[in-house]
């Protein structure tokens, strides 16, 4: 029996239960929410209880969605420092060149395309029908939305979000924490930090860090 432990039991960490249960009835679950009671989660746990030491044999899931990608990575490298094993999830549908690296921690959605010599990193979300073509590089903790494109050799920093249907043309890098929206069409590099939408694309703000 595998043993994991979902951090964070909103929609994004009911659809992950959903994915993995419907795969395998060799698994449970523990959960780690304020308010996984009121979503009707069995063996439910405050949010911060998973370093306890009666989960230490646990693999953790972190079901927290893309507004919370920052506190994702806090999470995922307490979990790591701690030596506590991640979970990491591909859909039997997804197809996954031999020549590609997906760390662990990541959570690959159904009919997901990730071509040859691309890397993903850990703790990542690549929603439905995402497709990653040749050479490109997915740093930690991104969020990539239903039916994102990506070309080839396209660089994409850690902790940023894609919106559904975004497409990223050839050898693109868009930097660290950058938000990208609905259907936008991504032609030109984006720095770190940049909220961008439309096509063409065209830069709404920049977030202020605290």
């Amino acid at each position: 029996m595998k043993k994991i432990g979902l951090i964070g039991y909103g929609e994004l960490g009911r659809q992950f239960e959903h994915l993995i249960s419907g795969l395998s009835d060799n698994i449970s679950f523990v959960y780690f929410d304020d308010q996984a009671k009121k979503n009707e989660a069995k063996n439910s746990h405050p949010f911060n209880n998973f370093l306890n030491d009666e989960f230490k044999d646990f693999e953790f899931l972190i079901g927290l969605g893309y507004k919370h990608l920052k506190k994702k990575k806090e999470i995922i490298d307490i979990l790591i420092e701690k030596k506590r094993k991640l979970f990491t999830f591909i859909h039997p549908t997804a197809i996954i060149d031999n020549t590609a690296k997906i760390e662990e921690g990541t959570f690959i959605y159904p009919n997901v395309t990730v071509d040859k010599n691309v890397r993903i990193g850990k703790g990542c979300l690549l929603n439905l029908s995402v497709t990653i073509s040749h050479d490109s590089v997915i740093e930690e903790c991104c969020y990539l939305s239903p039916s994102v494109t990506l070309s080839g050799f396209v660089v994409i920093g850690g902790m940023v979000f894609l919106g559904t249907g975004v497409n990223v043309a050839n050898n693109i890098k868009i930097n660290s924490s950058a938000i990208v929206g609905i259907g936008s069409v991504i032609t030109k590099n984006i720095e770190p930090n940049q909220i961008v939408i439309g096509n063409p694309q065209r830069i709404i703000k920049k977030i202020r860090l605290v």
